[in-house]
């Protein structure tokens, strides 16, 4: 499979093609291929010859209704336009042909045993941290599965770091409802041994009133943020999560707040 033409050309656009990275950036093009505009291209072969975009959905076995589908975009002046396609069932077409792709490059991916996780590098209250994360668009290998795994007791490690660096942030557990009740670091711990995976980000933002009750935020970063975010996943199928966040403990930088 990795010796198409489509993978060649493509290689020739990235020597890195056939990495986590490499391969997440791809399925990221084809996505984008629709809104070429607003998308700086790994793989800018995508935009001068569309016949490696049909070959990457032809990888791998073909049905009948398979090549039916190739024909028809083949055959469509619109669909490859900036401004879209020209009915429902181009549209349609398209989506499927992307998806097809995205099942042969999972495919091509398990076949090479590439890892659908990279190395994520962050800063929070000025303490750098690196954990592995999910790469966008690629499935978990098992191997992925154990390092994000073995991973969360880190990051929550370095959650509460920030949070009990002064100044102590308030520290809240976030219901289905996203009422946020205050908490403990135990139950953080506690949640956290059942957890298969862990993410972490912050958030800060400048406060301007719009109109009576109403406010509008831009992103404002700060050394020490409004917010710090801890997602824990309880299950692969991302169904079940448990979120958790820590908040500056000056209240004015939630204006809304001291006005009340």
């Amino acid at each position: 499979m990795f010796n198409l033409p489509a993978i060649s050309k493509l290689l020739q656009d990235n020597p890195d093609l056939l990495t986590t990275e490499g391969l997440s950036a791809l399925l990221h093009d084809c996505i984008c291929l629709k809104y070429a505009q607003h998308h700086r291209f790994t793989y800018p072969s995508l935009l001068v010859d569309n016949s490696i975009y049909l070959e990457l959905a032809q990888m791998g076995t073909s049905k009948v209704e398979d090549e039916a589908l190739i024909r028809r975009v083949m055959a469509s002046s619109k669909i490859w336009t900036a401004d879209g396609c020209e009915s429902q069932e181009e549209a349609a077409d398209f989506l499927v042909l992307f998806r097809k792709i995205r099942d042969n490059i999972h495919q091509l991916q398990q076949d090479l045993g590439i890892s659908g996780v990279s190395q994520r590098h962050i800063s929070i209250r000025d303490h750098l941290f690196s954990y592995p994360a999910p790469e966008d668009q690629l499935i978990l290998l098992e191997y992925d599965r154990r390092v994000l795994k073995n991973a969360v007791p880190g990051v929550i490690k370095y959650f509460l770091e920030l949070v009990q660096m002064s100044p102590t942030y308030n520290l809240f557990f976030v219901d289905e409802n996203e009422n946020k009740i205050p908490t403990t670091v135990a139950i953080v711990e506690d949640a956290a041994a059942r957890a298969v995976k862990a993410e972490i980000y912050s958030e800060s933002y400048n406060w301007k009133p719009t109109n009576t009750n109403c406010w509008e935020g831009k992103p404002a970063p700060q050394l020490h943020p409004d917010e710090i975010h801890l997602i824990l996943h309880l299950d692969w199928d991302e169904n079940k999560f448990m979120f958790f966040d820590a908040h500056y403990p000056d209240i004015s930088r939630w204006p809304w707040l001291t006005n009340n």
